[in-house]
């Protein structure tokens, strides 16, 4: 069927604005637009827009929108045809929001986070409020590339390179962004760029993640820093190094044990939208990593705790009270860490490697695990002993486990040596 009069006047137009490369086409009742490049590929995507007479004003419209897209954002056809497609969708009552200025945007988005616990919407509204101080310097930002350089500029000096800091601030930031455009009708310019720029912005690691893992605490100086607050009297600030350090705790997680008969269960203290929103997971198995020559110590604790004999730190036990309060665990692992950090051994001991922190004593559970023992335990067991994936296992704890893999191979070889005839 040949072209009608309004197909033809539509494809002119889009040739005269966008040049040969640009074309639509009807497929199945829609319009599909499509790009060829110079090199002869073709990239194509059916839009939302009915293929009618009557539409041709919008589907011109979506062309010139889609292409915008595509030049600014440096991203794929497809992914400009979704991003034109939400934003339709979005109700007219919706799209006066950013008509009322930034500041409007910012507490509309920060109402649909609510469901997020307190120290993760404090955190999200200082970077909010740090990007509307950006939005307002001089000379102003005027698409999301020019704002997300002058945030940079102005809050990047203090964090590290390629560091979590500059990527959760950019990562909030850009999703804030996104919304604006998609939800409350914000121009498309401010969609975030693309991930180079973003990755730019971020810069690279001075140090490696093997180089920035905490080091662990060795076994004779978890033996001697125990033998010392038995010494001293500090039972209670005893039990729960010990527990963190035999077990392989999180100090948190101490506000979430349970015993039942002589087996110790550690329940869940990361909350974040997804871990909210998945059904609760049981309670994780916690066993003990003896020290040599300390054996069965971590049973000894066990027995200690689930009697009640000794109790866990009042400082560290008040923060457990106020958890369901304050909606997090955070403050009881701090507990945890100032009363540690005060306590002279510790002082001592991390003077002896100043790169120590009280995490290290969960990580020398990983350590001892894959290295100090001829049958050392299996990736999959530990991490499941620690409560993380294999794959949050090996990112943390790799060079460790190839260590101890390295030695039990050539451990095994060794022992197969067989004579070889000349």
């Amino acid at each position: 069927m040949p072209p009608q009069k309004w197909e033809q006047t539509l494809r002119r137009q889009i040739k005269d604005n966008h040049g040969r490369g640009w074309n639509v086409i009807a497929q199945s009742g829609k319009a599909k637009l499509t790009r060829v490049y110079e090199d002869g590929t073709k990239s194509a995507k059916v839009l939302s827009i009915e293929w009618k007479a009557t539409n041709s004003v919008v589907i011109l419209n979506a062309v010139t929108r889609c292409r915008e897209l595509v030049e600014s954002r440096n991203i794929s056809l497809a992914e400009a045809v979704r991003l034109d497609t939400e934003a339709l969708a979005v109700p007219e009552d919706n799209k006066g929001i950013a008509d009322q200025g930034w500041p409007a945007v910012v507490e509309e988005y920060l109402l649909a986070k609510q469901g997020r616990r307190s120290s993760t919407l404090a955190d999200l509204k200082t970077r909010l409020d740090r990007a509307l101080v950006c939005l307002e310097s001089r000379p102003k930002p005027r698409d999301s590339r020019a704002l997300l350089k002058r945030f940079a500029e102005l809050h990047f000096t203090q964090m590290a390179s390629g560091g979590q800091g500059r990527k959760r601030n950019l990562g909030d930031v850009c999703a804030f962004l996104t919304y604006a455009v998609i939800k409350a009708g914000a121009p498309q310019r401010w969609l975030p760029p693309e991930k180079a720029f973003i990755n730019e912005l971020i810069g690279v690691a001075a140090t490696s993640t093997e180089e920035r893992l905490t080091p662990p605490v060795k076994p004779e100086q978890l033996a001697g820093l125990l033998d010392q607050m038995e010494a001293d009297g500090r039972h209670d600030l005893r039990l729960a190094t010990g527990l963190i350090a035999l077990f392989g705790l999180r100090p948190a997680e101490l506000a979430v044990l349970s015993v039942k008969g002589d087996k110790l269960y550690a329940g869940h203290v990361k909350r974040n939208a997804a871990t909210l929103a998945q059904k609760a997971k049981s309670p994780r198995r916690c066993l003990p990593l003896d020290i040599a020559g300390r054996e069965g110590e971590g049973k000894r604790l066990l027995k200690l705790y689930s009697s009640g004999l000794v109790k866990l730190p009042t400082a560290i036990a008040n923060e457990i009270e106020k958890v369901e309060v304050k909606g997090t665990f955070q403050q009881v692992g701090h507990s945890f860490g100032q009363l540690l950090n005060r306590y002279e051994p510790w002082k001592h001991l991390v003077l002896s490697n100043p790169d120590i922190t009280p995490y290290s004593l969960r990580h020398s559970w990983a350590w001892r695990c894959h290295v100090c023992s001829n049958n050392g335990l299996h990736v999959r067991q530990a991490a499941a002993l620690m409560g993380h994936t294999t794959a949050v296992h090996l990112k943390n704890y790799g060079s460790w486990v190839d260590e101890a893999s390295l030695e039990a191979a050539v451990d095994r070889y060794n022992e197969g040596l067989v004579a070889v005839g000349n």
